[in-house]
């Protein structure tokens, strides 16, 4: 059996060499793009979803053998041997012609687990499904531990002083910065999906069945709208035991995030605000007011506008649209009205509507708000409006979504989605606003 269905049925106890195993065969045997960071090389999951929507199938073809790579290889099952899948053999006939920038991959790499994630028709999906998975750096690092590098504590400069001083510098302490080493665990997602024989052979061309409409592209989309609502809302704290992003396995999100900074920060900012009183006299009340908190964010931490970005519901997004006074200009040479936008920039800063924000559902599980039992810890609003900071905020992955055969079962295949994922902010919470519940 692979190393990923050793972990995922605990036939094996997780260790660095299986993590390190597991993104050897996902992101390096499949020649994923990777990245030098202050953390140490990782796998680039955006750069391989830009790749999937600029690619064009020749393109695909020329690197990899087959236009979808990804979602033929995740049908080969366990138990594939050459000749029995003509997709999957020219994966592995392409993967074996010398050329430097190839894939190394082999039956063992098929056999194991397929990234589907980054396939273009998977990563379409997740387009349409969860945008906001587009706004959070989504990176792999090989370890089931996600370990980053924060700056915790600075000397000050020696600052202005007289040339006798400046002579013999020995007296004074080093310019100096301190570099701790923070962990999160990863969590698993887990999901079961059933790939049938009539699949798999509709697929073996890859041109003529809609990937969305599959057992595998449906369950992808579930996945984008889990991910994307435990990035805002996800609450461990809470201690479900259901499989939400409430349950006790979740990673943070940034909503609680924000929560823990206000309790563990004396940064003098309020990181958690109820905007439900605010009054909304006036011609721009509520932008007023997500103005005002960005100033007081960049005025008082080391966030920057450059890189802030703030996500509201679509309910939201249109009341702050509304206020915006745009103005609607036509010419005599316009067919069309274009009247209506999905992001509006504050002080430089975007704010985009996303569907995860303001919702009490993700995934299929419900949320539960403080009422609650067990209480949760906050409120959910189609007002809330969150601020985070994209240098900071990452979504931190073994690898990209994956599949791994489990077995077969009458003419379907079994087969098991997975990923082990956390959620880390280097600025800890420093950099988050959750401003909830605007006026509607």
């Amino acid at each position: 059996m692979s190393t990923a269905h050793n972990v995922l049925t605990g036939a094996s106890t997780k260790s660095n060499d299986q993590a390190r195993d597991l993104y050897d065969t996902l992101v390096r045997s499949w020649n994923l793009p990777e990245k030098g960071t202050k953390d140490g090389t990782l796998g680039d999951i955006d750069a391989a979803r830009s790749l999937a929507r600029e690619m064009d199938p020749e393109e695909w073809r020329e690197a990899y053998g087959h236009e979808r790579p990804f979602l033929a290889a995740s049908m080969a099952g366990e138990n594939y041997e050459r000749g029995q899948d003509e997709a999957v053999d020219q994966i592995i006939e392409r993967s074996a012609q010398p050329d430097g920038e190839r894939a190394a991959i082999d039956a063992s790499v098929v056999q194991a687990a397929s990234p589907v994630e980054v396939d273009p028709e998977i990563v379409s999906i997740l387009d349409d499904a969860a945008p906001l998975l587009d706004f959070v750096t989504m990176e792999a690092q090989p370890g089931f531990t996600a370990q980053y590098n924060i700056i915790s504590d600075r000397n000050k400069p020696v600052g202005r002083t007289d040339e006798s001083d400046a002579i013999d510098l020995t007296s004074n302490s080093d310019g100096d910065f301190t570099l701790d080493t923070k962990t999160r665990d990863m969590s698993i997602y887990v999901d079961r999906v059933t790939l049938s024989d009539f699949t798999q052979r509709a697929e073996d061309s890859l041109g003529y069945m809609d990937v969305e409409e599959t057992t595998l592209g449906q369950r992808t989309a579930v996945y984008g709208r889990y991910t994307a609502g435990e990035l805002v809302y996800g609450d461990p704290d809470v201690g479900k035991s259901d499989g939400s992003i409430q349950d006790s396995n979740a990673t943070f999100g940034m909503a609680r995030l924000a929560q823990k900074a206000d309790a563990n920060l004396s940064d003098g900012v309020s990181h958690e605000v109820d905007k439900s009183g605010i009054s909304t006299s006036g011609d721009t009340p509520r932008l007023d007011d997500l103005k005002n908190e960005l100033t007081k964010l960049v005025t008082n931490t080391g966030a920057s506008y450059e890189d802030l970005r703030a996500i509201t519901s679509p309910e939201n997004f249109d009341t702050f649209e509304n206020e915006a006074n745009s103005v609607t200009r036509l010419s005599g040479y316009d067919e069309d009205i274009s009247f209506g936008g999905r992001e509006i920039n504050v002080k430089g800063v975007p704010l985009t509507e996303t569907r995860a924000v303001g919702r009490t559902t993700h995934g299929g599980f419900d949320y539960n708000q403080t009422g609650d039992t067990p209480a949760g810890n906050f409120d959910i609003s189609t007002g809330d409006v969150i601020v985070y900071d994209e240098s900071t905020f990452r979504h931190r992955q073994l690898a990209p979504l994956s599949t791994v055969p489990l077995g077969r079962r009458g003419l379907a295949d079994e087969a098991a989605m997975f990923a082990y994922s956390a959620n880390i902010d280097k600025s800890h919470g420093s950099h988050l606003k959750f401003l909830k519940s605007y006026p509607q």
